[in-house]
């Protein structure tokens, strides 16, 4: 039919019998077909009985677990393949976990992944009723490096392909080398911004956004039945807030049929005043020149905004930012993207040594990735000597290192992570807390969150548009409908097809 229409971007009202009725005027590249009477019809509606379905396996009244199928004919795409926060916290707890002998199966017990043929590696499968077969998914479309998001994907079949900004795969490879990464095994193929990939009979478009973690992405598809966006996690008050903005533009020019849609902070009365990096930087910076003692701080060690924020505040005060070997290791490979810049390890940060095994900081205590660090990094003892000289950031689990450090009282502990939002969160600040109070610490809450306000979501769901809206990520997809014209949101239930 293409030369009928010369190139095929032709005004789809003059020959689309279903455009001419709904969309008058409107301009489009998908291309026509026969409709079975004969009629022509462009690829943005139904050809015969051809449809595009969007089936939330995850994020469903909840925050975090997306794992978001996309059939279009004979193509079928992941977006995302995650843990949620909350799931299984009826059956599981710090104490008791599903066994990773038994794969997949203690998940399938409780319907906390789908049962699906053609998804699975073959050793999640071997103690389950689902038998493995050929891969069914062409492939996975991972938005960024967060649990919530990927932590699932070791259990999948080894021959479907994950997708990844190369910011991501970065991160994937220091995880790798210092302990192990969900994707390890995996075929990883990279992307970035400017760049479109087809999967199937599926053109993918990724565009950046601003998250708490490096190349962190949202995706446009082009399906058969028109665009279908997903925006991934994203906020507006990051260091990089143009990013959204530069999202936001190319899925409104794309005029979705289906705008996928976090909402992890919509909530009734959410309309807390949001800090941005900028005033963490200037916060921690006030608490480090007002304290002569030990400053300690925990969080995510791959949100690298935070710790730019951590090393201006040290810069600025004359201290020093020690984190972790593991933080150091992910600066040490992003430190490669020339799309961004980190602190460099040995110069601006410094590594902390924890002792291991025979307690002696033995070589042979350490794995061969450690090793590098050991003739440069400073023990607890070294800290004690100089703890008006350093921050000390290390992931909450490290905390019985204070026992060694044995600091001053008067110190100041920052917890720089997102307020508990649940049983189980608040017990774990809780146990924080009481660390805290045995050491002497004040405690602070200085945080800029990772996610947009109800506020910012709603201005994005009304600049993108889309004739359908479903929210994922989010525990009030009910409150969606005051965030989108009347009719537009579609609640997704778990399992269940949205048809385009």
């Amino acid at each position: 039919m293409a030369d009928l229409f010369g190139s095929g971007s032709v005004e789809c009202w003059k020959k689309c019998s279903v455009c001419l009725l709904r969309n008058s005027g409107s301009r489009v590249d998908y291309g026509f077909e026969a409709t079975p009477q004969g009629s022509l019809i462009c690829r943005r509606h139904h050809v015969g009985n051809v449809t595009v379905h969007i089936t939330c396996y995850g994020g469903v009244g909840e925050i975090g677990g997306n794992k978001i199928l996309v059939s279009d004919r004979d193509t079928k795409i992941l977006l995302d393949f995650g843990a949620g926060f909350s799931e299984g916290l009826d059956y599981y707890s710090s104490d008791i976990n599903p066994r990773r002998v038994n794969g997949a199966g203690d998940y399938f017990e409780f319907g906390l992944l789908p049962e699906l043929p053609g998804l699975y590696s073959e050793d999640a499968l071997q103690n389950t009723k689902l038998k493995h077969s050929a891969p069914e998914v062409d492939a996975v479309i991972l938005s960024h490096y967060h649990f919530d998001h990927m932590g699932r994907i070791s259990l999948l079949d080894e021959g479907i392909p994950v997708y990844c900004g190369e910011t991501t795969s970065l991160i994937h490879r220091a995880a790798s080398e210092s302990g192990g990464s969900p994707l390890d095994g995996r075929e990883v193929r990279t992307f970035r911004t400017g760049d479109r990939f087809q999967v199937g009979g599926i053109e993918v478009r990724p565009v950046h956004v601003d998250h708490s973690i490096p190349g962190a992405y949202g995706f446009i598809l082009e399906t058969s039945e028109g665009p279908v966006a997903y925006t991934g996690d994203f906020r507006f008050h990051g260091p990089m807030g143009s990013m959204t903005q530069d999202f936001i533009a190319e899925a409104r020019q794309a005029r979705p049929t289906a705008l996928i849609t976090e909402g992890t902070r919509v909530a009734v009365g959410d309309t807390k005043q949001e800090m941005g990096e900028s005033e963490v930087a200037e916060e921690t910076t006030r608490l480090l020149r007002a304290n002569r003692h030990l400053v300690f701080s925990s969080f995510r060690g791959n949100d690298v905004d935070r710790v730019l924020s951590f090393h201006r505040a040290c810069k600025a005060t004359g201290r020093r930012l020690v984190v972790s070997m593991k933080v150091a290791v992910l600066l040490e490979e992003l430190s490669n993207d020339k799309g961004l810049k980190v602190p460099r390890v040995g110069k601006d940060v410094t590594v902390y040594l924890r002792r291991k095994r025979t307690g002696s900081y033995d070589d042979k205590d350490y794995s061969k990735w450690e090793r590098r660090f050991l003739d440069s990094g400073l023990t607890a003892e070294e800290v004690r000597k100089h703890q008006d000289e350093v921050l000390l950031h290390l992931d909450q689990w490290y905390l019985p290192e204070l026992i060694d450090i044995k600091p001053e009282k008067g110190g100041a502990y920052i917890h720089a992570t997102t307020e508990a939002y649940n049983e189980e969160g608040e017990r774990d600040e809780q146990v924080i807390r009481n660390w805290v109070g045995h050491f002497g610490f004040a405690y602070h809450q200085i945080h800029a969150s990772g996610h947009s306000p109800m506020a910012n979501v709603g201005e994005l769901v009304t600049r993108i548009g889309g004739e359908k809206v479903i929210p994922v990520h989010t525990e009030r997809p009910d409150l969606f409908a005051g965030l989108a014209k009347k009719g537009r949101v579609v609640m997704p239930v778990k399992g269940k097809a949205i048809s385009l």
